[in-house]
């Protein structure tokens, strides 16, 4: 048996090293001799239920014993169970990885490779079913195929032993102290190797002139071999002698504190008391929190020996660091600091990477490794060189060594000379030819693809550079968006922030508060404030009034709060770039295909208009796949806002299936896809860059599509609020009513535009399951705010609700377009929002002139009632029945009051009345552009410290639950 004790764990059973192969790890360590570190990550990102799910190792001498949770029936392997029970427990297999793989989602650096190597082999042979859960064991690890294994499994089980009787004697002088817990009881039954642990020992509460003084043996750490008796010891108080100073008394109990080091922080008890040469149990010894670039390295002294006297352990931290080497070569020198310290899984900027002077006759040509990628290891970067020849000096050599051949030689490069030039000559007269060389397929052109750093291969969508001269010059072009891959195909440094949407640590907005104000002075201006080559203007939008700007990222705090100071002529609103993310995701559901065109009454709705080909719908999103029979003959003005141009990437497939939606084709009605405004037109404008959006891409897509005369566009990606829906509501509106204020009056002014132009944007109301009103860009009153529905007129799950939202929309398992010419079911807001925004391209057939306002209206009034605090479910050949009418009052659902406490003064603020319908508040006030303080409005921390407190309380209220 190993020597370990884990608490409220059991042996499963054990693995010998050697029968396994691709074991997992950090850097020369496998995963299962860093255990602590993967249970770090899983308690902080893995839901409770789901936490066992790994089960914990300890390796001594060769073998791996595996532990598992306490279990009250027998844990059976997966791979032996059949029928029913093999459903159940393959049901609850699917439901664990499948929320583990999501936590992955939103992991990176160590903690993404630690779980990403943990979950890599799994196998049905290697999980226990018990108790409603399912354990694996040997995680982070494959069989070795081709290894002999004389007992015929890889994995030896934990023999099943007899029970034996431990009996706890608390004599004549005592009792067991039941206030301390019911629990404890006289007699307990345990197998044959267990070892006790202070759980299973009973508190004993001495009678008036007696103390109790310890057990005879120790039973802590006591392996269970025999049935045994443990006998409660106690002194007999008496008066001191006057005499006698008390020196000499025994002291059978010592105190043991525990301290941190510089580095993190303990939580838990930091002080207890416990009996003479006793050893620490796991569950006394307080939890270690590393700060932030350290790690726990070790307690001094060890917590592994017997404590005979008072003692104090102390939580020692080491930074937990990386070195980046910079190696010239031979042919080259380096300029600048040839070694970079940077804290475990954080990435260099350019700045920080030295320069190299190559000798006379070579030029640089890179380094052996990337400098720029994650730092998850030391690493040695070397210098490489070409040889620099003039351009006439290798043109001669290379004339020179094909007029040098001899013989057949000669003449099969001359023929492969001719071969390349009728090629190149067919290439340059093809027609209709796009820019980057592919064959222009329904008004797009499909991307290339270049090779990024680490080999992979990108989009080339461009990379990010400055686009201004060091005066601050902006270019001719009204808008220029940054892609979000630096050269070479690095990705920017992202903070994540639990609660809000994630940000670009280098990147910068400023918005100019007054809408007629000068960017290009402001630009100007920035660049006199900021000369050097590490301050840079890498996107602007002069309609709008904004500028993108590229700092250090050790310096972005420090600028935001003092920018304002140094261009103090210019009023603007300096705030984060952030990170838009896709508001849907493939369906694991089974509804039926096509649901939500009868539920739509789309047939009916076609009996009035099919749409106008006059009426042109954008789709903001991730790019498409043209060439998908879907939009045959449908496609105009595409765009791509990186590369300002017709090359689109096909995505993921969000954008196919969103503008399948919206104004795809109705052949395929009968297979259950199809658009709802199929003769209208469709402008696909791509604003994702290798599956990231920054908030500039969105905004510029947005503005060509106003300006390219888009009637209606369809907006089915924005920031995302993990986390927040923990909050009570109360809490959540205050949130809506006092954060995020910058990006509300940067997406006012945008709305503002667009309803210049009369055309409607439609937006996707989230998928966090939190107040609507919360995203900034849904709070204004010349736009349209979408949430979702079942099959059942329920709202989905996951979609937001309340204030701000006008209209709901099928969004659970709808089918649609899906490369490569497929189709495919998915569940979002995402899909909610173009089967609106097909019914307003509709209704702009009848009306082209028809307002955002009158819109709404229509779409509310005649929406069918739903249950739950969502707005009414948009039905097409109402609305088309209203619209030519010129019927465009708004009704509202009378009789209905607000509940008190809840924050309805947004545009169209809906609410919950009577447990399961809506109403709307007939006095709603729009959001105008704020006037927020200076530099960055939204109190991150403070977000932070409420999720943080709700969930401790959650918690608290769980553990009340019974069992």
């Amino acid at each position: 048996m190993p020597g370990a004790i884990f608490y409220n764990k059991k042996l499963l059973g054990q693995i010998d090293e050697t029968d396994f192969v691709d074991q997992q790890g950090i850097g020369d360590d496998p995963l299962y001799n860093r255990f602590k570190s993967v249970e770090a990550v899983v308690k902080g990102h893995i839901a409770p239920q789901y936490q066992s799910f790994l089960s914990c190792p300890y390796y001594e001498d060769g073998d791996i014993y595996w532990y598992g949770d306490v279990w009250k029936e027998k844990p059976r392997i997966l791979s032996e169970l059949s029928g029913p029970e093999k459903d159940k427990y393959n049901r609850i297999k699917t439901e664990t990885v499948e929320h583990y793989r999501k936590a992955l989602a939103s992991l990176n650096g160590l903690e993404y490779q630690m779980l990403f190597g943990a979950l890599k082999h799994i196998s049905d042979n290697f999980i226990y079913c018990y108790d409603d859960k399912v354990v694996m064991v040997a995680w982070g690890m494959c069989p070795d195929p081709h290894r002999h294994n004389s007992n015929g499994s890889f994995f030896k089980e934990a023999p099943h032993l007899d029970k034996k009787k431990i009996t706890f004697d608390f004599g004549e002088y005592g009792t067991i102290d039941t206030s301390k817990s019911e629990r404890y009881q006289p007699c307990i039954n345990r197998e044959k190797g267990d070892r006790l642990s202070v759980a299973d020992i009973p508190v004993i509460k001495a009678k008036d002139g007696y103390e109790f003084v310890g057990w005879e043996p120790n039973p802590i750490g006591y392996e269970v071999s025999d049935d045994f008796v443990f006998k409660a010891r106690y002194n007999k108080l008496h008066e001191p002698d006057p005499d006698v100073d008390g020196t000499d008394l025994p002291n059978e109990t010592v105190w043991v504190t525990f301290r941190t080091g510089e580095g993190g922080l303990l939580k838990g008890e930091t002080s207890i008391e416990v009996p003479k040469g006793y050893i620490l149990d796991e569950i006394d010894i307080p939890e270690t929190i590393a700060n932030e670039g350290f790690c726990f390295s070790r307690w001094t002294p060890s917590v592994n020996q017997p404590v005979n006297s008072d003692t104090i352990f102390t939580a020692e931290f080491e930074p937990n660091v990386v070195h980046c080497f910079f190696d010239a070569g031979e042919h080259g020198t380096i300029q600048g600091n040839a070694d970079i310290v940077k804290p475990l899984g954080a990435s260099l900027i350019d700045s920080e990477i030295p320069k190299v002077s190559p000798h006379k006759g070579y030029k640089f040509a890179g380094w052996s490794l990337s400098p720029l990628a994650a730092l998850t290891e030391d690493r040695v970067c070397v210098a490489q060189y070409e040889e620099d020849l003039p351009w006439y000096k290798r043109w001669w050599l290379w004339l020179a060594g094909l007029f040098a051949g001899k013989g057949c030689l000669k003449w099969l490069l001359w023929l492969l000379l001719t071969l390349l030039l009728i090629f190149l000559l067919s290439w340059l007269l093809r027609g209709c030819v796009g820019c980057s060389g592919h064959r222009v397929v329904n008004g797009v052109v499909p991307i290339d693809t270049v090779e990024g750093s680490g080999g992979s291969y990108i989009d080339d969508n461009g990379y990010t550079h400055p686009i201004t001269d060091e005066t601050g010059s902006l270019p001719g072009s009204d808008r220029v968006v940054a892609p979000v891959m630096g050269e070479g195909g690095v990705l920017p440094p992202i903070v994540e922030q639990p609660g809000m949407p994630n940000v670009m640590a280098n990147r910068l907005f400023l918005f100019m508060e007054n809408e007629n104000d000068d960017v290009e002075a402001l630009a100007k201006d920035f660049k006199q404030a900021y000369p050097g080559d590490q301050y840079s203007i890498i996107g602007c939008d002069k309609e709008v009034k904004l500028l993108v700007i590229q700092i250090p990222e050790a310096e972005r705090d420090q600028i935001r709060q003092t920018i304002n100071n140094r261009i103090p002529n210019h009023k603007f609103i300096v705030f984060d770039e952030e990170v838009y993310e896709i508001n849907g995701f493939v369906s694991q559901s089974a509804e039926d295909v096509g649901w939500h065109l009868d539920a739509i009454h789309l047939k009916q709705g076609w009996t009035i208009t099919q749409g106008s080909p006059n009426v042109k719908v954008a789709i903001i999103d991730d790019g498409i796949q043209a060439e998908h029979p879907m939009f045959k003959g449908r496609i105009v003005d595409a765009y791509n806002v990186f590369t300002q141009n017709n090359s689109l990437s096909t995505g993921v497939g969000h954008g196919t299936h969103t503008a399948g939606l919206a104004v795809g084709s109705s052949d395929f009605y009968n297979k259950g896809a199809s658009g709802v405004a199929p003769n209208c037109k469709l402008m696909p404008i791509q604003v994702f860059d290798n599956k990231m959006c920054p908030l500039s891409a969105i905004v510029a897509g947005v503005m060509y599509a106003v300006h390219h005369d888009a009637d209606v566009v369809n907006i089915s990606i924005g920031p995302s609020f993990p986390g927040l829906n923990v909050l009570p509501v109360e809490q959540q509106g205050e949130i809506a009513q006092t954060q995020f204020q910058n990006v509300a009056a940067l997406w006012a002014r945008v709305c503002k535009l667009a309803a210049k132009k009369n055309t409607i944007l439609v937006f996707a109301a989230g998928n966090d399951d939190i107040l609507t009103s919360i995203p900034p860009e849904n709070r204004n009153e010349s736009s349209i705010v979408v949430t979702s529905v079942d099959k059942r007129m329920y709202p989905t799950v996951f979609t937001n609700y309340g204030p701000c939202s006008d209209v709901s929309a099928p969004g659970k398992s709808i089918y649609s377009s899906f490369p490569n010419n497929d189709f495919q079911s998915c569940d979002g807001t995402s899909m909610s929002a173009p089967i609106v925004t097909g019914t307003i391209a509709l209704m702009k057939s009848l009306k082209k002139d028809i307002t955002v306002v009158q819109a709404r209206n229509v779409l509310f009034s005649t929406g069918a009632d739903v249950f739950g605090w969502i707005p009414p479910m948009v039905l097409v050949d109402k609305a088309l029945e209203a619209t030519k009418s010129g019927n465009f009052e708004r009704i509202t659902r009378e009789g209905r009051s607000v509940p008190d406490g809840v924050d309805v003064h947004l545009h169209s603020g809906k609410v919950p009345v009577d447990g399961d319908r809506i109403v709307e508040i007939t006095t709603p006030t729009t959001n105008p552009i704020p006037n927020p303080q200076q530099g960055e409005d939204t109190d991150y921390d403070a977000i932070r410290r409420k999720i943080a407190e709700y969930k401790k309380k959650i918690e608290e209220l769980e553990k009340l639950l019974p069992n």
